[in-house]
């Protein structure tokens, strides 16, 4: 089996004593490969996890690809105020949940209305609402923009202080 890395992200320290959050990351593929340094680390992934003993442990120098839930879909307009609501094409099907947390990108123009990790709190079979004020941005030029369902990773240190790497991948299969 090959792997193909599709984003990268900064390197998380974990420590013994403090569990580490990486910033959001849009999901595309679903395949987060996550690698260890000299010292094992316990994961946990989620909206905002915090990491601790009982986690998925990853042993010293290991790499484990583990695969989450994806949702994303094309925008078509987005309606502003102190929430905001991401429409999506007719048909074309909503896979979003009420938990999840997104990630817009690719808005063409106001650039501040590509957000990070904001939480869903309705949906419809067209659209979302998200937890986001978006009342001062007008004049929205969608472009090739997408919602993303976005995620953070904790890390915890098992014995001592190591870098975790991550990336997300697609898996390719080989004959």
């Amino acid at each position: 089996m090959a792997i193909k890395i599709i984003q990268t992200f900064p390197k998380l320290t974990a420590t013994a004593s403090t569990a580490s959050l990486s910033s959001s990351i849009a999901m595309k593929s679903g395949y987060i490969r996550v690698s260890t340094g000299t010292t094992g680390a316990h994961v946990a992934i989620g909206t905002n996890p915090t990491a601790t003993s009982s986690d998925f442990h990853l042993p010293p120098l290991t790499a484990e690809v583990i695969k989450e839930r994806i949702a994303r879909q094309k925008i078509s307009g987005i309606t502003t105020g102190t929430t905001t609501v991401i429409q999506f094409d007719n048909n074309a099907g909503n896979a979003f949940l009420i938990e999840d947390y997104v990630t817009i990108d690719g808005v063409s123009s106001p650039a501040g209305i590509n957000t990070s990790h904001n939480s869903i709190i309705s949906k419809t079979d067209s659209s979302v609402t998200i937890d986001y004020n978006s009342t001062a941005h007008s004049n929205i030029i969608i472009g090739s923009g997408n919602l993303s369902k976005s995620v953070k990773i904790s890390v915890l240190g098992s014995g001592g202080s190591s870098d975790v790497f991550v990336s997300e991948v697609v898996q390719l299969v080989t004959e």
